[in-house]
């Protein structure tokens, strides 16, 4: 298992809509994506990757709005039964006082060795830092755009 945990200087609801609508993940985890964020849903990804691309599928298994998503991450739609091809996020969010405290625990089978592991980690380093860009990138938009009174 990994755990990572990142603050970030936006709000709950932010975070909460960064991992949860489509149009939010194509803007900082993936090319294209579909999203039903409700327990049962699926969240399609595709990323480019030269020539070619990467498909992921997963299914929500908890969700509570602007605290909680967890995602269970199917490697292949044919494999939807192979518990070997899956493995478990969990994102908790909760509020502080600046913005939010996300906490991410990857509960896949353990590497094989040191080093995989160090690669892993390394690798939810890279995400967390484009989920906290992308939140408060968007998070200072939000503050600079006028109050309109209708």
């Amino acid at each position: 298992m990994i755990e990572k945990k990142v603050l970030i200087d936006a709000p709950p609801a932010i975070v909460y809509q960064a991992l949860t609508g489509a149009k939010d993940l194509t803007r900082w985890f993936c090319d294209r994506a579909s999203s039903e964020p409700h327990v049962g849903g699926e969240l399609k990804a595709y990323w480019k990757t030269g020539r070619t691309g990467q498909k992921g599928r997963a299914v929500f298994t908890q969700i509570v709005p602007e605290a909680l998503v967890e995602l269970l991450w199917v490697d292949d739609i044919q494999e939807a039964n192979n518990h070997e091809a899956r493995h478990l996020l969990t994102y908790q969010i909760q509020a502080k006082r600046s913005g939010s405290e996300v906490v991410v625990c990857d509960k896949d089978h353990p590497p094989p060795d040191d080093e995989t592991f160090a690669v892993l980690s390394e690798g939810w380093n890279g995400i967390l830092l484009e989920l906290k860009e992308y939140c408060e990138r968007k998070a200072r938009s939000m503050k600079r755009k006028p109050v309109s009174y209708e």
